[in-house]
């Protein structure tokens, strides 16, 4: 019998000896003949005690949502930034090669959805050199 209180009252969930070693067989190091040398590796597992579990793998990190504001920078390609205007008029900035600088920047100077001045780098040397001028006719 042993000597310790019953821990199932306490809720406890450790076992107590005569669980773990019910014969009370097990060879624990300090307790082999003199001379002998006995390691927890030589003496293995009781036949009571339940292999080792491995340690539950992690639940993954889940990707955060997405954050309002402007959509990622595209690498290469054509840019263009569109402004409105309170006058109605629109203009819009193009940048053909994504080296940052405007190529081609038009206005609609009467919100008709038709460039009517338009700038163009054509020599790609950063400066808008170009200007047509379009003439809607209705």
């Amino acid at each position: 019998m042993s000597s310790y209180r019953d821990p199932a009252p306490r809720g406890d969930v450790y076992p107590s000896e005569e669980e773990i070693d019910p014969a009370g067989s097990g060879v624990e190091p300090a307790t082999g003949p003199v001379g002998s040398s006995v390691t927890w590796a030589e003496a293995g597992p009781s036949a009571s005690q339940p292999d080792p579990q491995p340690a539950p793998t992690p639940e993954p990190v889940p990707t955060p949502p997405p954050t309002p504001g402007p959509p990622p920078r595209v690498e290469g390609g054509a840019r263009s930034i569109v402004a409105r205007h309170m006058d109605g008029s629109v203009q819009v900035v193009t940048d053909f090669d994504g080296d940052g600088v405007a190529d081609v920047v038009q206005f609609d100077l009467d919100g008709d959805g038709l460039p009517d001045v338009t700038y163009l780098d054509r020599d790609r040397d950063g400066r808008l050199d170009t200007v047509l001028r379009e003439e809607h006719r209705v």
